[in-house]
């Protein structure tokens, strides 16, 4: 069983929202990764409708396992197939606003082959979803960045806020614990 290392609420995220009471939560798992190219850079994908980035993955499908939604997602996202190499942790989240508890299981990748085209959902080619390569160090720099403008109120996009404390936390232990390392 994947260690849990935070429970993530919206007034953690989102201080001045009211906290809603008896909101009746429906389950999403996520599949989140750390993917690592032959230079040890990792991918980060982000949008034409803002300036962040986050770490590649999504929904898992109910008819596939997280592993294999993980590598489907990352040749939608990222246009490469994967290798899982080590898994990272869990996160817990709550978004009343859409009633979803958020179960984010995250691991490490190696990309296997060449990167290709991603082979964007429909919704994300409409959002101009982009992929970018950069070093531990630099994600570090962006996820840190990003928290900070997170808690100076500049994050208008609900999900995108408890998106950036999720991976920061991820980050954060992986760093800690040698999972992954400049």
């Amino acid at each position: 069983m994947m260690k849990t290392i935070a429970i993530i609420h919206e007034n953690d995220i989102y201080p001045e929202k009211d906290i809603s009471q008896n909101i009746e939560y429906s389950d999403r798992v996520t599949g989140k990764v750390f993917v690592l190219d032959d230079k040890n850079n990792l991918a980060l994908v982000g949008n034409n409708q803002n300036e962040f980035l986050q770490l590649p993955g999504g929904g898992i499908d109910a008819s596939e396992n997280i592993i294999d939604g993980i590598i489907r997602e990352c040749l939608e996202e990222i246009g490469c197939t994967v290798t899982i190499v080590r898994e990272v942790a869990r996160i817990d989240d709550f978004r009343p606003r859409d009633a979803k508890h958020c179960i984010n299981y995250c691991y490490v990748a190696k990309v296997l082959g060449n990167k290709l085209i991603p082979k964007h959902t429909t919704d994300e080619a409409k959002i101009g979803m982009y992929t970018t390569w950069v070093s531990i160090t630099e994600v570090t720099k962006i996820f840190q960045k990003q928290k900070r403008w997170l808690n100076a109120g500049k994050v208008s996009f609900y999900n995108t806020g408890f998106n950036i404390a999720r991976d920061l936390l991820f980050l954060e232990y992986a760093k800690a614990n040698n999972i992954i390392h400049e």
